[in-house]
């Protein structure tokens, strides 16, 4: 199909199913899911009619599966029905109003849950400051992550995730996405050491460069490593190749966002020439401290495109928080946050009892769901009143987001809005699908326990299945 028109989202019409129609569809969906790379897979699998809710094919879908990221669907969902469409992330810097250019007292760094928060916004807010005549802070400046609470990592994570950019510690005060951007150069010839370029700099936590030059055309290898009795470490190991251009981003997370976010911000202050007299140091800001700057971070419609486009954990984990407050005030738990999600799923017909929230992104090994509440969830969404927000913030196969190479050159081409998710024997995938004549449909294709994701071919073969099943339902 021609990539070259514009874009067309789901929308209501279409003409109703036969039963005769049902039937073959049926059958032609019951002979894909029977490819061989499913063999020994748990697999379920719900296609209902979105406009008239008909059920056109199902498939153990009221079995709980592993969701990964397409628990996003939950979160996501409930915190764009129970925030409104105007919700965005503040972060503020407050202290006592300058006499003569010094601050008395302390500085506050105040987190509002922004995961992209940039070192460019922290120095605009110091030129913010020195533009208010700003040269001195008698006190300390003091980082504030209180708006949320301690616990860093959701409850089922596996530790060996943790170095890398999908698991990143989760706290209210949060910088670049919770990782520092990291690339590699490759030496002069094999063995020399591979360069490497750090953005921002940080002295909070030591970055261990043990990289190698690899012979040329060799198997980049490297890897981060995140040693248990040195928590501040971050260690790069392994070999690239030389010849090799700069990498793309290794994107370690980092041990502690909060103490990065203000180790940068001071460096921004001492970059305009504003003196911190007293450190940098976690606390809490008291109440009625007088604002100085503030940053309103993208609104919802925009954060949670941010959010299923590249399906980030940390925003996921960050959203549950903020319903947190919502439900109980600070500081934001993922307890409380469960509250208004189970809220949710109520309002979506389905029994929180029949789900298992155990965090926000479907990192958890412990999350369950099945096809009928992820299918429920898109119902909900369709139904109600921020539809074309959903919309707009879903993948789309072959235009953007994890669908982006997608299904290139078939039908299923642009007429496949659908969340993605994958963790280890995990791929999950559930959305819309807009048919040629019967309207929309609303699908959750959900795989556990598929021991081919390792095989030679087993990503091709799988794809081939998702690709032809989807396909199908557009040619419709």
């Amino acid at each position: 199909m021609s990539s070259v028109y514009s874009l067309r989202k789901p929308a209501p019409g279409g003409s109703p199913w036969s039963t005769p129609q049902i039937a073959t569809l049926r059958r032609s969906i019951g002979s894909i899911v029977a490819a061989p790379t499913l063999r020994g897979a748990n697999v379920g699998l719900l296609v209902v009619d979105t406009v008239r809710g008909t059920m056109l094919y199902s498939h153990d879908a009221a079995q709980a599966f592993m969701p990964a990221s397409n628990f996003k669907l939950l979160v996501g969902s409930a915190a764009l029905r129970r925030l409104g469409p105007t919700f965005a992330y503040v972060t503020t810097v407050d202290g006592a109003a300058p006499q003569n250019g010094v601050i008395e007292g302390d500085l506050y760094l105040h987190g509002g849950g922004d995961a992209l928060l940039r070192a460019a916004d922290l120095r605009a807010a110091a030129a913010a400051l020195a533009g208010r005549g700003i040269t001195r802070v008698d006190g300390a400046l003091v980082t504030d992550a209180s708006y949320f609470d301690a616990q860093r990592y959701g409850f089922g994570w596996s530790w060996d995730d943790l170095p890398y950019y999908y698991a990143p510690a989760v706290t209210a005060l949060e910088l670049e996405d919770g990782i520092v951007h990291a690339f590699m150069t490759p030496g002069p010839a094999a063995g020399a050491p591979v360069a490497l370029r750090v953005e921002p700099q940080s002295s909070t936590f030591t970055i261990d460069n043990r990289l190698t030059t690899g012979p040329k055309g060799s198997k980049d290898t490297s890897d981060i490593v995140r040693p248990w009795d040195e928590p501040r470490d971050i260690e790069l190991t392994g070999s690239y190749p030389a010849g090799a251009k700069e990498s793309g981003d290794l994107a370690p997370s980092v041990p502690d966002p909060e103490s990065y976010a203000g180790d940068v911000f001071a460096q921004a202050l001492a970059g305009q020439h504003i003196a911190v007299a007293g450190g940098v140091h976690a606390g809490k800001m008291p109440p009625g401290t007088p604002l100085l700057w503030s940053r309103a971070a993208e609104p919802m419609p925009q954060l949670l495109a941010d959010f299923w486009y590249p399906s980030d954990n940390l925003m996921g984990e960050l959203l549950l928080k903020e319903l947190g407050v919502v439900q109980a005030g600070e500081p934001g738990t993922d307890a409380n946050g469960r509250i208004v999600e189970e809220q949710f799923l109520r309002f979506a017909g389905i029994d929180p009892q029949t789900v298992t929230i155990s965090d926000g992104s479907g990192l958890s090994q412990y999350d369950r769901i099945a096809p009928r509440a992820l299918v429920a969830i898109l119902q909900a969404d369709w139904n109600g009143p921020y539809r074309d927000i959903v919309l707009d913030a879903l993948p789309v196969a072959g235009v953007r987001g994890t669908l982006k190479n997608s299904y290139r050159g078939t039908p299923a081409e642009r007429n496949v809005f659908a969340k993605t998710g994958s963790i280890s024997h995990v791929r999950t995938i559930s959305g819309f699908v807009r048919t040629r004549t019967h309207g929309p449909l609303t699908f959750s294709f959900l795989i556990n326990d598929w021991m081919d994701e390792d095989a030679p071919g087993g990503a091709a073969a799988l794809a081939h299945v998702r690709g032809a099943l989807f396909s199908l339902l557009a040619v419709q």
